[in-house]
């Protein structure tokens, strides 16, 4: 009897997923170790698709770093209810596993066609920007969410020192 290691055992039983392995451009590490057992009990769970726990406890057995973060800071609230919303668990064609691009996914909660949004990003037009530049997408100390680590214009909330912008 051969005997095969988990990852290649499941990717034969779940042909699908070795198709969106090989589209993708970001992958989960333990998908591409072969360590499904991180996450998936291979017999039976009273979870769903055979999980070990659900998100994001799930996400914050190894993630402990951000979850060490999440506990003392401000948190997104998208962060604190589900990774899944923001986060694919094997694999995507975004980067960092995203859903899809950076935009699209903050927009599923924030208007960006909003007059209070475009004000608050000084008419920068929202298709040019990369939300992660200044937020944090899942805490910070600051109630809006910006980085910790911020250049010293924007720090004194002066974007328009930098980016000048065209009024529409």
């Amino acid at each position: 009897m051969v005997k095969e290691a988990p990852g290649a055992l499941f990717l034969f039983s779940h042909a699908s997923l070795g198709t969106t392995l090989s589209a993708s451009n970001s992958f989960h590490k333990p998908v591409v170790d072969g360590q499904c057992t991180k996450c998936h009990s291979p017999h039976q769970t009273k979870l769903p698709k055979l999980l070990l726990a659900q998100s994001p406890d799930m996400c914050m057995v190894c993630h402990k770093t951000l979850q060490e973060r999440m506990n003392k800071e401000n948190v997104h609230p998208p962060a604190a209810g589900d990774c899944l919303i923001c986060h694919k668990p094997h694999a995507s064609a975004e980067e960092r596993l995203l859903v899809q691009p950076i935009l699209a996914v903050c927009s599923q909660c924030h208007d960006v066609k909003a007059d209070s949004f475009k004000t608050a990003h000084i008419n920068i037009d929202a298709a040019v920007m990369n939300c992660r530049s200044c937020h944090d997408p899942h805490s910070s100390t600051d109630p809006k969410f910006f980085k910790s680590h911020i250049h010293p214009p924007f720090a004194g909330r002066s974007c328009d020192e930098c980016h000048i912008v065209k009024k529409r």
